[in-house]
């Protein structure tokens, strides 16, 4: 027994070992391509190269890095909040609510969240120039929010799904009406699980492309697009794009950490019963 459990736990160990390797791997590279200067970027050396941070340098002499960074903070901080409003009630209702053709609409919201994107671009450019709204924040936000709603519905009808309804009635028993109960009850104890969705739709709309890309303008452009500047028809600029890909990534990565234990928890939330 003992020799198999910790055949068990190299194998594991293994697994995910190669796992970290497979997922880190082109982060690293990039990383390490950020700090290499123009002779040595295209060779496939980890070591043997002289450290500069010209690249970093180039990036934020960048005229446009301050306000694409406050774009895209602006962006996803709105979309995301917009989200959670229009979702979590939605969700809520599906969880607890008995109606007719509910299966129907669960299959809808998630045929709108795994349309392909390049099918929705041009419905969502003309939209917006129809409506006059093309290179402002309400078209950004806007996007984002359809991206993320279908994804916070289905995230958080788990979680309310996991809470015990006796719980309510508890509270609708003790002189709370249903609204008060699902504010003061159902949300504190769905907190973890709110706390992983907004993470997880911050990650979905702040490196979004195609649409920031299609939809915004020198005003509103986010940091995704700016990087893309980076890619011409007569050379790419692979160190200052890969500082560009690491300064993009590093909002996120702070993020994640700082809402790692409500990520954790949330993620795990409803695996025990």
């Amino acid at each position: 027994m003992k020799r198999t459990s910790a055949a068990a736990k190299i194998l594991s160990l293994g697994a995910i070992t190669l796992i970290m390797v497979w997922t880190l791997y082109p982060l690293a590279w990039v990383l390490l391509t950020s700090f290499k200067p123009p002779a040595d970027q295209f060779r496939p050396v980890w070591l043997g190269f002289a450290p500069t941070l010209d690249n970093y340098h180039a990036f934020f002499s960048n005229s446009e890095f301050a306000r694409s960074l406050l774009n895209s903070l602006i962006v996803t901080g709105l979309a995301v909040l917009v989200s959670l409003v229009l979702g979590t009630p939605t969700a809520y209702a599906l969880a607890r609510f008995r109606m007719r053709g509910k299966p129907a609409v669960m299959i809808f919201v998630l045929l709108a969240r795994m349309t392909p994107p390049v099918v929705l671009v041009i419905p969502f450019f003309l939209l917006a120039r129809k409506m006059g709204i093309s290179n402002t924040y309400l078209a950004l936000v806007g996007m984002g929010s359809f991206l993320s709603v279908p994804f916070v519905i289905w995230m958080m009808r788990g979680f309310f799904a996991e809470i015990p309804f006796a719980i309510e009635e508890s509270a609708v028993v003790d002189g709370c009406s249903r609204t008060q109960a699902l504010l003061r009850v159902v949300l504190p104890l769905a907190a973890p699980g709110l706390a992983a969705t907004a993470v997880l739709c911050a990650l979905l709309v702040w490196n979004e492309f195609l649409f920031a890309l299609v939809l915004s303008g020198a005003d509103t452009r986010t940091l995704p697009v700016l990087v893309n500047m980076f890619v011409s028809e007569k050379s790419v600029e692979w160190g200052t794009m890969s500082a560009a890909g690491m300064i993009t990534v590093l909002p996120l990565i702070v993020f994640g950490l700082v809402a790692q234990k409500h990520l954790v928890r949330g993620l795990t939330m409803g695996s025990i019963k």
